[in-house]
């Protein structure tokens, strides 16, 4: 149980941020909301994140975790109560702006956690947690919304009481367990590539997670003429699963290049979701969602690994809040920018400018991965064959 809870506990405060993904077509249509000022909710949310994270979210030491995580999972309830009231979209900002203060002060500490309690593979544990708990919450509240009564109400609050119960179990447990052994195999093959690469990788698979969260359901109302929250929120939910799934079915590094190619996987799944513009099917949403989903959770498994492996073990928890910080930033900035596309011109010109963004961002990380691999054939020293003279 105490491996288990601080991964439960991620779990549960990446859900609540998502809750209002499965919900956003219910809201537009309630609240005549406008495809920019539905990604600027989204971005409120990121906003918050990025200097929660990068002010208060990443704790110097062990003792520091503790305030963090019960602080951070006070503003989660908070989030959960304003959105349990919400009658216009100003409650869901702020509920948005306390969700986004709730990631950023627990991911580092519950990182450092999880690291502590299960080695090496905490690193596939945290992804596994942040991608899971964004598919259960789009989804648990798309089929609330649609098949139960209190629509906005009922799933917040069974999600504040759980949140609460799981974060004092976590937070009574301070015991400090030996680490587990690591992979060495595989820790040194994650350090031999760039930081950058690894912040690039992270990038991508938040920028494609904010496309698919925030537009998605919308762009599939718009071209499939249906209102049906459980139907819209499939896509999403299929490509947070798919994330899930592809982080635990492919061994890290099993693929040649891999943040490079788990970007061109998101591009793929992205274009798929592109060409239902021309042909309305929801097959090929559905398609696009696992397709992109598989590369997104590749992507920012590498990320994480490849950012923190060469970070000594008391300072996990600074590092992947630092990661989490830059993509989350650049997700809120992309998303921001892909509303107002969509607002200005088409959900399909936002979508295709999405696909661009992306293949800036694969061919930049080609580029850095290539230039720091053959600097690290440069920099072996080439032995020496003794001559006799």
């Amino acid at each position: 149980m105490r491996t288990a809870a601080p991964g439960a506990l991620l779990m549960l405060i990446m859900a609540q941020p998502n809750m209002a993904t499965g919900m956003m077509p219910y809201y537009r249509h309630a609240w005549t909301l406008a495809p920019l000022l539905i990604t600027a909710i989204f971005a409120a949310y990121l906003f918050a994140l990025t200097p929660a994270l990068s002010l208060v979210g990443t704790p110097p030491t062990r003792r520091a975790w503790w305030w963090r995580i019960g602080v951070g999972s006070g503003f989660g309830i908070v989030a959960d109560l304003a959105m349990a009231v919400a009658d216009s979209p100003e409650p869901v900002v702020v509920a948005r702006i306390c969700a986004g203060l709730s990631v950023g002060l627990v991911t580092g500490s519950l990182a450092g956690l999880i690291l502590e309690r299960t080695g090496e593979r905490g690193r596939t544990a945290m992804a596994v947690a942040t991608v899971l708990g964004s598919a259960l919450g789009t989804l648990a509240a798309a089929v609330v919304a649609e098949y139960l009564p209190a629509p906005g109400v009922t799933v917040y609050l069974g999600h504040a009481v759980l949140l609460g119960v799981i974060a004092m179990a976590v937070v009574s447990d301070r015991a400090v367990r030996p680490a587990a052994i690591a992979d060495p195999t595989s820790a040194t093959a994650a350090a031999a590539e760039s930081r950058i690469t690894g912040y690039l990788s992270g990038i991508a698979a938040w920028v494609s997670a904010g496309l698919v969260v925030a537009l998605l359901p919308s762009y599939g109302a718009e071209l499939l003429g249906t209102t049906n929250l459980a139907l819209l929120a499939l896509p999403v939910t299929l490509y947070l699963v798919s994330a899930w799934l592809a982080q635990r079915l492919i061994a890290p590094n099993r693929l040649a290049a891999e943040p490079v190619s788990a970007q061109w996987i998101i591009i793929a799944g992205v274009a798929l979701a592109a060409a239902m513009a021309w042909t309305p099917s929801l097959a090929l949403l559905l398609c696009g969602g696992v397709v992109a989903g598989s590369g997104q959770g590749i992507a920012y498994r590498a990320g994480l690994r490849i950012v923190s492996a060469a970070t000594p073990p008391d300072q996990h928890a600074r590092a992947a809040a630092r990661f989490a910080g830059v993509a989350y930033a650049c997700a809120a900035i992309t998303t921001v920018g892909l509303g107002a596309v969509a607002t200005v011109a088409s959900m399909r010109d936002a979508v295709l400018a999405a696909a661009a963004v992306l293949i800036l961002v694969a061919v930049a990380t080609a580029v850095v991965r290539r230039r720091a691999m053959a600097h690290a054939a440069d920099s072996v020293p080439v032995p020496q064959i003794p001559t006799i003279a």
